[in-house]
């Protein structure tokens, strides 16, 4: 037999006596059912908050440090975004800058030095001098795409620094 509705009430308002108690935490430890609605009833019951601390929490709520530290998470938040897409659109408009400047090179009205235009005509093997001519366009475009780079790096750690 389990325990009726109004015994786990008394047992929860705390108004048995020693002898309803000790048969009450008997059965409790006999029957895991009752123990269980008793668990139910414990997470269910809610306790009411003392009136004053509605006031205790409004006042701390309005209060200057907590008005100032929500300001300054917010403020933070919003410089971090603003870090964030200035770094992307830096990004995306050196990667359009690198992409048009390359797309518009007319690679093929390269006039080479007289020495180099001696070594191309001295050599049998032509290929050798289009393979030294890719490798001073490659080393120049890896330059100027290097400053470039560093340029804009210098300039965001500026930005994110403050100038600094």
């Amino acid at each position: 037999m389990h325990i009726p509705q109004d015994e786990l009430q008394k047992f929860q308002s705390g108004t048995m006596d020693t002898e309803e108690m000790i048969h009450f935490l008997e059965h409790m430890e006999q029957c895991d059912f009752c123990l269980d609605q008793l668990l139910q009833e414990e997470e269910t019951a809610s306790v009411p908050a003392p009136s004053y601390l509605q006031e205790e929490i409004m006042k701390k709520a309005s209060s200057p440090e907590v008005t100032a530290s929500r300001k300054i998470r917010e403020t933070a938040y919003w410089f971090r975004l603003l870090c964030a897409g200035l770094r992307t659109a830096v990004g995306m408009g050196v990667a359009l800058i690198m992409l048009f400047s390359v797309s518009q090179s007319d690679f093929t009205t390269l006039r080479p030095s007289r020495e180099t235009r001696t070594k191309i005509s001295s050599s049998f093997n032509i290929g050798s001098g289009l393979n030294w001519i890719s490798e001073q366009v490659g080393s120049h475009l890896y330059e100027h795409s290097q400053n470039i780079s560093d340029n804009l790096n210098d300039l965001t750690n500026k930005i994110i620094n403050g100038g600094k």
